[in-house]
């Protein structure tokens, strides 16, 4: 069996001190996960509340973000298997990016007019497959660049017995600018969103979503000088970004019940 690459430069968890990493791995994967669903199921309840379509791409994108931090957690925790340890981390490049995608495909449904009307799943994927061609690569081409990055690493295990860690980890380098450039996308759709609304709570969402690009801006140091620090500082904003826009939810969902309430009496 050929020696492994070092491990550093997959998961930046070997990074930090072994005598606090489990702890802080365990927190904070607990946090981000619990968060994500959280954001996830508020989103899913908006969606079965207003049946607006373009809703379905956030708690899909959430539920994916998740799955992505426990994956995460489980390739760290795996880093001495050759074989788990960088198939949990691709899982983790791949639920992530795509995430981010379906909540960058939401956000280009519910500002474009026309694509914001009630309907139903079914309606909705009918009304993207009558979609001009323009529009059509506009919703579809991030989904396909996306969904190269299934390509890539799969090579690998034709290349190689082994995975080919200096691949993946460039590959990573890749999907984390990916990532940035789309949460640059969302952060710009949540401002339109704010301006529309004319509510200023809404800024909750807009600077979440910074948090997480800022998040991915340390990850690409941490790619350079593998920086103990700036992960850790990645791990702190995304925190902080989640905890955000779970509370900028769970005011939007008291907005919308008190709005109820003022019917019903109105009634």
């Amino acid at each position: 069996m050929p020696e492994l690459p070092n491990p550093n430069i997959l998961n930046p968890f070997v990074l930090m001190d072994p005598s606090v990493a489990p702890a802080v791995a365990l927190i904070v994967m607990a946090a981000s996960v619990s968060a994500s669903f959280l954001i996830a199921r508020y989103f899913f309840k908006s969606y079965s509340f207003s049946g607006f379509g373009y809703l379905l791409g956030f708690p899909a994108g959430f539920a994916f973000l998740g799955l992505s931090y426990l994956f995460q957690y489980a390739s760290w925790a795996l880093a001495n298997d050759a074989v788990m340890y960088p198939a949990f981390f691709w899982m983790q490049v791949i639920l992530q990016s795509e995430g981010i995608t379906l909540i960058a495909l939401s956000y280009h449904f519910k500002n474009n007019p026309g694509d914001s009307g009630k309907v139903t799943f079914r309606q909705g994927m009918q009304a993207i497959a009558r979609y001009k061609l323009k529009h059509v690569l506009v919703v579809v081409l991030p989904v396909l660049v996306v969904s190269v990055s299934f390509i890539i690493p799969s090579s690998a295990f034709v290349s190689a017995p082994y995975f080919n860690y200096p691949r993946l980890a460039d590959l990573s380098f890749v999907m984390t600018v990916f990532n940035i450039a789309v949460l640059g996308y969302i952060f710009k759709s949540a401002i339109i969103s704010l301006v529309k609304a004319a509510n200023a709570k809404l800024l909750y969402a807009p600077v979440a979503f910074a948090l997480l690009a800022l998040e991915q801006y340390s990850l690409v140091l941490t790619y350079f000088d593998n920086s103990s620090v700036a992960f850790a500082g990645s791990l702190a904003v995304r925190v902080a970004g989640l905890a955000l826009l779970v509370y900028a939810m769970r005011h939007a969902i008291r907005m919308a019940a008190a709005r109820r309430r003022d019917l019903e009496i109105e009634a």
